[in-house]
Order: C-alpha cells, then structure tokens, then sequence
C-alpha cells in the first residue's frame, strides 16, 4: 500500500508540473484524452471504456470505471515551418526546432454506491508551439530589411501550456440507463512569446513593451463540463457533454499582444456520439465536436487585416485587437474495438477536424501552424490480471499546408506568398490499477 501511494503521489507531481506541454491537436486542443480513447481516434463519448479518463470527455461516464487509477505519459513530435517566394523570385524556408515533447495525464474514479460516482482527472492541451532559430530565412527580406528569423528579428516563438483540473461526480437514473455528470475544471495556462519586436511599437500596440520576448507569463481560470450517456439497448449508448467557455485572467506581460489587454480565455467545447457494440467482440464509435474558437478574440479576430486596418482598437492588444484569425473546428472522430482474446483489446480510429487557419492569416500564424486535419490512430490495452493493465496508443497526422499572400509586403508594393506546414506523430503508453 506505501508503494501505491508513493507512485500515486509521484504521478500526481509530474502532472501537475507538466501537463500541457503540447499535444496532438484539432486547432489546439488535444484530439483526445486517454491512451485508450487516443487509440481510437479520440473519440468514446458514448464509451468509457473502463477508463477513468473519460471524465476529459464526459463525467457522466466514471459511473462505470469503478475504482481505478490512471496515468498516461506520451511522447508528441509536431514537424512544422514556414516558407515563402517573392515577386523577384528570391525563395526561403525553415524549420522549427523543439520536435519532441513528453506529456503525462492522471486519472480516477471511486464509486460511492451502487448509483454515485466521484473522480478526478489532470489533462492538458497546448499545441501552439514554434522555436524558430535566430539564423533563418526572413520574410520581410522582399522589402530589402535586413535580419534573420521569421520576422526579420533573430529567434522567434510560441509556447502555450494549458492544464486542467476536474474532480467530477456523476450519478446513475432510471435502473443504471442514464448517467448525469458534472466536473468543475480548474485551468493554468503559462506562456512566451519571442521574436516580434516588429510589432513591438506603438504603430501596432497599444502597450509596447508588452508584446514580446518577455518572462513566462501565467493565468488561472474557472468552468464546468456537463455529461450524460444514455443506454438505449444492450448494443447502442447514446452520449453528449458541453464544456464551457473558461474566462481566464490576463496574461500581464502580454497585454500589447493579446486582445482585449491580454486575454486569452479557453472556448467552449461540445460533443455528441455514439458506440455501438455491432458483434460479441467488435465496438464502434462515432463523435462529432465542435470547438468554438470564435468565441475568443485573441484566437479569432483577424491579424494582419487589423493590423493595417489603422482603427486603434484593433491594433495588438487593443479592446478587439487583432488575433490569429482561428475559425471553429468541427471534428469526426470514428473508432473500432476488437476484443481479440480475454486479455487483449486492439483498437484503430480515425480523426478529421477542418482547419482553423485562413490564408489571409498565414503571416502570424507561422507562431501557432495548428493546420493538421486527419489523424490516424491504433491501440492495444493488455490485461496482467483483474487489477493491472497495460495500454498503448500510437497517431500520424500528415502534413498539410496552407498559402497566403504577404499583407505587410503588399502594404509597401511588393508581393509574396507564404506558406505554413505541420505533421505530427505521438505515441503515448497508459497503465490503470483497479482496486
């Protein structure tokens, strides 16, 4: 028993120190939570799954983990960069550097009766991040600018952490086919930002000295998330859960880049699926979510187009200051489960969000490329014995690029087009203890 705690208690600190610190992404959230969800695609708001992680997904589903723990660890590779070719015909590209992360999640749930349920998990999102080195190709070299990096000023990048906390109750109605949960979630979220000194001025700030190459900067906020899983027949469950949006307080050292005086609050999420147990050993699921980052200006509002607009609310900062230009994310999240043999699961998925990024805001979104649509996904979960089990889940999302004209270039005669890229890979290792 001081064994368990003692790895329970180390669990917990690596958590909360690192969670978030990057991961497979639609837009920027992670596309799921949980190695045995991320092995199917993301999805399973209709199947727990025998997981306690599903409270990330819908608290109402720890009515059926009984009592466990959890903990996950992946290791996430993002490939992105940036190139362009000007008028003139003078090309460049670069890389980012920072390629591998390594991400933990933490899980658990207690039953109290036959009917009431409590939990808790730790999980992050985080996928805009870039390191871009001091020494490569520039954008601004088609107005004759000297300089290095992306924007002409030497290393530039993004770093974005978020972690959430959400202990979780859920309770059973009508003899155990209804499930209603509900999780009060706690975020912090830190970031840096390196390399806009450009913009760093008061043309477009209305705070200079706050917009870039600043100490880490940290926020904390509140919300909720609310679930129900509904068994129509012994084959079909039928699920939803709605996460609020989260007012976060304002990142200080950045309220010259950031709208609104450096807000950056977390958007509203929902979803809606289905599993289907279509033979003895085979389980199907189907999710649709929907992530509404339009409700957040320093993620939605355009970028360059306020930029240059020259109203002084639009400007970095500005009370609907310019942003990255994200549009919502719809995402199909489909997932297969055999169960091969009493103690082996295998599982494959698939996941498509649409992307969020338009190519009028390719410029500034060089920091934040979040522009990969399908991931493919396969897992296995192997049982030891009726209290230890060990999971694994691996996911490629190819490489796609979005092009846009150079606003800043235009500006002053000239034309470029840019271009933005990312692929990812992860592979991720889960291992639950059930009392």
């Amino acid at each position: 028993m001081v064994l368990k705690r003692s790895l329970l208690a180390a669990s917990v600190a690596a958590t909360l120190f690192t969670a978030g610190a990057a991961h497979a992404t639609n837009g920027y959230f992670a596309d799921g939570y949980g190695v045995k969800s991320m092995g199917m695609g993301g999805g399973g708001v209709a199947l727990p799954n025998d997981s306690a992680m599903i409270i990330a997904t819908n608290p109402a589903g720890i009515t059926e983990t009984g009592n466990q723990v959890n903990f996950d660890v992946s290791w996430f590779s993002p490939k992105r960069g940036y190139s362009f070719v000007n008028g003139n015909g003078t090309t460049g590209s670069a890389s980012s550097g920072s390629n591998n992360f390594y991400i933990p999640e933490l899980s658990g749930s207690y039953a109290l009766n036959d009917t009431s349920s409590i939990g808790i998990a730790i999980y992050g999102n985080g996928g805009m991040n870039s390191d871009y080195a001091g020494n490569v190709s520039s954008y601004l070299g088609v107005l004759g600018m000297p300089g290095t990096g992306p924007y002409g000023t030497g290393v530039a990048g993004v770093n974005l952490k978020q972690m959430f906390i959400a202990p979780t109750y859920a309770h059973k109605f009508m003899d155990g086919k209804l499930s209603v949960g509900a999780s009060v979630l706690f975020a912090r979220q830190t970031i840096q930002v390196k390399g806009l000194s450009g913009f760093d001025n008061s043309m477009y700030s209305v705070n200079p000295g706050s917009v870039t190459s600043n100490n880490v900067s940290s926020s904390t906020g509140w919300g909720g998330k609310i679930g129900i899983l509904y068994h129509a027949t012994d084959a079909i469950s039928l699920a939803g859960s709605y996460q609020t949006k989260m007012s976060m307080s304002k990142f200080n050292a950045y309220s010259g880049l950031f709208a609104e005086g450096g807000k950056f609050d977390i958007p509203s999420t929902w979803t809606v699926g289905g599993a289907f147990k279509v033979a003895p050993t085979w389980t199907l699921t189907a999710d649709f979510q929907r992530i509404n980052y339009t409700g957040v200006k320093a993620i939605s509002n355009p970028s360059t187009a306020y930029l240059m607009s020259g109203n002084p609310n639009e400007k970095l900062g500005g009370s609907n200051g310019a942003g990255f230009g994200w549009g919502n994310v719809n995402v199909v999240k489909l997932g297969a489960q055999w169960q091969m043999t009493p103690a082996l699961q295998l599982r494959v998925g698939f996941n498509h969000g649409t992307n969020p990024i338009k190519s009028t805001d390719v410029l500034f979104n060089t920091l934040a490329p979040g522009v990969v649509k399908n991931h493919y996904t396969a897992g296995f979960t192997y049982a030891f014995d009726q209290h230890q089990e060990l999971s694994g889940a691996f996911m490629y999302a190819p490489s796609v690029s979005v092009s846009g004209p150079n606003a800043i270039a235009a500006a002053y005669g000239q034309t470029q087009t840019d271009t933005i890229r990312m692929k990812q890979y992860e592979a991720t290792v889960g291992y639950a203890y059930k009392f």
